[in-house]
């Protein structure tokens, strides 16, 4: 729980967990470029006062927050899996496999850091190479897994894991785009497991 004074002197109380939740929402639904300050502050439940005290560089300040934020929930707990299961190779066909179904993590979004990629205007690099930053963190867990893979034996192909890593963010980044596009479960997975077969 954080405490923040407002203008007047007195305490401001709020979950900041809760709103940098909320925050990611509105950016993930309308962009960073398209989400208002008043689309913000009315989904976060807090006064103009309070949030630019909390996030001083505004609204910039609080993407790069929620950006944070996903790489924290996801991501961390996707590595761990891949450091600790008995088939990482089985793990990350899984986890691609768990994208084209109803119950996808990023449902029909998109992918947070590609969104912002395409979305925040050039003149934001900073925010453009924090999204860069955050897939190659991705792309590094996927070489990880690729790398443990080979060591115990359950990959075939003789492709690096550098090269297979690039691979299958690749695969991330554009099935985000095809589920726009495409809405057919059946299609998508058959579309999956062919994009796969290259880890088989």
């Amino acid at each position: 729980m954080s405490k923040e004074m407002n203008m007047a002197g007195r305490p401001k109380i709020y979950d900041e967990d809760a709103i940098l939740e909320k925050a990611l929402n509105v950016f993930w639904e309308k962009g960073f470029e398209n989400a208002s300050a008043d689309d913000l502050l009315k989904a976060m439940g807090i006064g103009k006062g309070s949030f630019y005290l909390a996030f001083k560089g505004g609204k910039q300040e609080l993407f790069e927050k929620t950006m944070d934020r996903v790489v924290h929930r996801h991501f961390d707990e996707f590595r761990k899996g891949v450091q600790s299961c008995a088939n990482p190779v089985r793990l990350v066909k899984d986890f691609f496999l768990s994208l084209v179904t109803e119950q996808s993590p990023v449902g029909d979004k998109g992918c947070y850091f590609g969104n912002a990629l395409v979305q925040v205007s050039d003149q934001n690099l900073q925010l453009k190479l924090q999204a860069v930053k955050n897939l190659d963190i991705l792309e590094a867990i996927f070489k990880e897994a690729m790398d443990r893979g080979k060591k115990m034996g359950l990959l075939e192909t003789k492709l690096s894991s550098k090269e297979l890593a690039l691979y299958l963010v690749n695969l991330w980044n554009g099935i985000n785009i095809t589920k726009r596009m495409q809405h057919e479960p059946k299609a998508l997975k058959q579309l999956m497991l062919l994009n796969l077969d290259i880890i088989a």
